[in-house]
């Protein structure tokens, strides 16, 4: 059995709070939401995705921390680009209330996930499908964002 270091709780935990802290300063305008034509799904079920995918991606980042090295900066900088756009995301469709970009932004998320997926497929495939669910969901916010964007 693998003995858990210290260090690696307090990364986990730092990136986990890198993923998370935006959000509390994002407001989050639930009368647009309604308002919109959207396929309909319980906001619980982000909540929970969200959770999951935030904790899968502060794991693979703890554990992929010491193979990065300025021979993968593509895969740091599809990870950066990545999270920027997750944030973005939210800050442009709950806060300024935009559609457009916000689908932009999803779409950009995919295609750096997508890529941070492939880069990682060359390092160490075991820990490329702790990406697989983001990658999976990203898609899928992607089709999501793309029908409010379409039908609003």
């Amino acid at each position: 059995m693998r003995k858990i270091k210290i260090k690696n709780v307090f990364m986990f935990l730092l990136f986990l709070l890198i993923y998370i802290l935006p959000y509390f300063f994002i407001e989050f305008n639930q009368d647009f939401y309604n308002s919109l034509n959207k396929i309909n799904i319980p906001s619980i079920v982000f909540r929970i995705v969200w959770s999951i995918l935030y904790s899968l991606m502060a794991l693979y980042l703890v554990l992929i921390y010491d193979s990065l090295t300025l021979k993968n900066k593509r895969l740091i900088v599809y990870l950066i680009i990545n999270y920027f756009a997750n944030v973005l995301y939210v800050l442009l469709f709950f806060e300024f209330e935009q559609l457009f970009l916000p689908f932009v932004m999803c779409a950009i998320s995919f295609i750096s996930i997508l890529f941070a997926w492939m880069e990682t497929l060359l390092i160490n495939k075991k820990l490329s499908y702790l990406l697989v669910p983001n990658v999976l969901w990203s898609l899928f916010a992607c089709v999501l964002s793309g029908y409010v964007f379409l039908f609003n």
